[in-house]
Parts: C-alpha cells; sequence; structure tokens
C-alpha cells in the first residue's frame, strides 16, 4: 500500500502564551483521517513530517482509532517484514542448529564498525529521538534486568557458588568492612584470595602469597590482627 503525498507544508501557530504548535489544513486532516484508521503510524510520521508526539495529539483530539481490517493489515505487513528480516539476518537457520551465515556475520561487523566511525546512528538513539515511550520503557527493562543479575551474583558469591559474571560484587555481610578492604587490597597487591570463601571451603580467612606478591611486613601483620592468615601459595 503506498500512501499518497502528503497536501501541502506543516505550519506552526501560537496560540496564546504556549509555545507555537503544528495545525493542519482541512486537506491535511482530510488526510489524517483517511489514512490513520488504515495504515501503521510509522509510514505516516514517514510522508508527513510529524512527530511521534505530535500525531499522538491529532489523534486524541479528533477522536481518531485503528479499524478493525486496519489493525488487520498492519499486523499481516509487521509479520511479513519480521519473517523477512529473520531470514535475512539468519534467525530461523539458527533456530533448527544451523550457525549464522558468514554475510551476516560480516554484515553486524560492518554496522557496527560504522557506527564507531560515526557514519551511522546508533539505534538505541534513532529509538530515542523517534519513540521517546519506547526508549524510556526498554531503559526501565534493562534496569530491571541489571538489577535482577546483581542479586543473582550476590547470592553466588554468598554461597561461594563459581561466578558467571564478570561483574566485582563485594558482598558486605559475609566480612566486616575492615576485612572487606583489605582483601580488596590484598588482591591488588598481588596475594591470591579463593573464589570459594564459604565456612565449609575452609577458604574463608585464608590468604596466599608468591614470589611476585608485593609483600608488607606491616601489611600482613594488620591482616592477621584482623582474622586472616598469611600463607605461602604452594
Amino acid at each position: 500500500m503506498k500512501l499518497p503525498p502528503f497536501p501541502g507544508v506543516l505550519t506552526k501557530q501560537v496560540s496564546g502564551h504556549y509555545a507555537p504548535k503544528i495545525v493542519l489544513t482541512d486537506e491535511q486532516r482530510a488526510w489524517l483521517f483517511q489514512w490513520y484508521p488504515e495504515v501503521e503510524n510509522a509510514r505516516i510520521m514517514e510522508a508527513s513530517g510529524l512527530r511521534h508526539a505530535t500525531l499522538h495529539r491529532f489523534a486524541r483530539e479528533f477522536g481518531l482509532k485503528k479499524s478493525e481490517q486496519g489493525m488487520h493489515g498492519i499486523m499481516k505487513r509487521q509479520a511479513k517484514l519480521c519473517k523477512k528480516i529473520c531470514e535475512q539476518n539468519g534467525w530461523y537457520a539458527s533456530l533448527r542448529g544451523k550457525p549464522v551465515s558468514e554475510a551476516t556475520r560480516q554484515g553486524t561487523a560492518k554496522m557496527w564498525q560504522d557506527i564507531r566511525d560515526g557514519k551511522r546512528e546508533h539505534p538505541i538513539l534513532i529509538m530515542k529521538r523517534k519513540n521517546p515511550t519506547r526508549y524510556r520503557r526498554w531503559l526501565k527493562n534493562k534496569s530491571e534486568e541489571c538489577k535482577e543479575t546483581i542479586r543473582k551474583e550476590r547470592l553466588r558469591a554468598t554461597y561461594g557458588l563459581k561466578r558467571k559474571t564478570k561483574l566485582r560484587v563485594v558482598v558486605l555481610y559475609k566480612y566486616t568492612k575492615s576485612q572487606t578492604a583489605h582483601r580488596y587490597n590484598a588482591l591488588r597487591r598481588g596475594y591470591y584470595v579463593m573464589e570459594d570463601c564459604s565456612e565449609q571451603s575452609g577458604e574463608r580467612y585464608n590468604i596466599y602469597y608468591d614470589e611476585q606478591t608485593q609483600r608488607g611486613e606491616r601489611f600482613e601483620h594488620n591482616l592477621i590482627k584482623d582474622g586472616f592468615k598469611v600463607l605461602k601459595w604452594e
């Protein structure tokens, strides 16, 4: 479905003390009334030059809604486009156990290289500019995912399980603040601290050194005073 050209040019009008707003002529309003119920908003914004918030403002003011037949057509076109993109990216092939094609790998690498070189805008920045509501929802979901990952990593550190991320998670309630600081400084000096710091492992208060460790008599005295054992790494 190809949309006809948007009639005229968008103009702004000042109303009272408020900032100027875009107003539509009779021809533009008739064009919007005709195509809004049948066509997806992205194509309407591309054809008319309206922004996302402005289009929704007109829809509220004029009481415009998608028709049942229009929604059916929109979902059908979006599904067809999604299938085409998934086939190009090798998504269906990967679900069947086949590796991603080399062309897809090269295309993805080129896309990110163009983004780093400034030749192409980052997809997140495009979403932030064109769809602020969706961008805020994405930020919220991303924040919740990060919090959940940190929570799980803290539980692994608490129970002495193997880490699954590279997050530097320090569980303060396992040690006192002084002991946590001493363990961190020992790692910086080249001492060895075991990942499994549970009571059952027997490594909770053991700190090891070797020939390359930057040892210090006063530092090791403070470690022993704080409840640690300083042992040679065998």
